[in-house]
């Protein structure tokens, strides 16, 4: 049977939901897909590449329509999609950090975002560094919402209690909390606003 390239990154994509991210390696997907090595690596060349094709894969449909025609509305359903594309995959989040790539679905995805704020009102710098700071919110947040860290706040409690740090202490139940969907609703809110809009209420 004649292996395409689609065929090694839904593959891979496989390897990661089973075993994780760090077991992810070209000779585990030449096992999945039951061909040798050389077969893997003829078409993907590398790791980093392959981890590239992943993530481009894993933001397939991000911005397909139907959109909002609003911008700033149209921004926040592809920002709640790509967060929805990371939820979906084992590690998601952590395959996508620090991956550069240039495939059509990263693209297109930035094309969306970007020209969405300019039409918005931003200027091309402002719109390109904003759809940069909300995808790295979203990859942050997510990262640590699939680490699954619940004990992530262990000790914060007693910590507080010695007074160091007064502002934290009466903050603490927001640090510690793991509401990742209010999270991410704020945190949008925060960064995806009219230029002239006011920033959001405490919830």
């Amino acid at each position: 049977m004649a292996i395409r390239k689609s065929d090694v990154t839904e593959a891979a994509l496989a390897v990661l939901q089973r075993d994780g991210i760090d077991a992810l390696s070209l000779r585990a997907v030449a096992d999945h897909l039951g061909v040798r090595h050389n077969t893997v690596r003829w078409h993907v060349s590398t790791k980093a590449h392959l981890l590239e094709l992943m993530s481009d894969r894993v933001l397939a449909g991000c911005t397909e329509p139907p959109l909002p025609t609003e911008p700033m509305a149209r921004v926040r359903e592809i920002l709640t999609r790509v967060r929805d594309a990371l939820l979906a995959h084992r590690d998601g989040a952590r395959l996508l950090t620090g991956v550069f790539t240039t495939g059509p679905e990263t693209l297109s995805f930035a094309e969306n975002v970007i020209s969405s704020l300019i039409e918005a009102g931003y200027t091309p710098r402002e719109a390109t560094w904003l759809h940069w700071s909300a995808f790295y919110f979203v990859l942050g947040l997510t990262s640590e919402q699939q680490a699954d860290a619940r004990d992530r706040f262990q000790g914060l409690e007693k910590g507080l209690a010695e007074g160091s740090y007064p502002t934290l202490h009466v903050v603490g139940r927001y640090l510690a909390s793991d509401d990742y969907d209010e999270r991410f609703a704020f945190g949008i809110d925060a960064l995806v606003k009219k230029p002239s809009d006011p920033p959001p209420a405490a919830r």
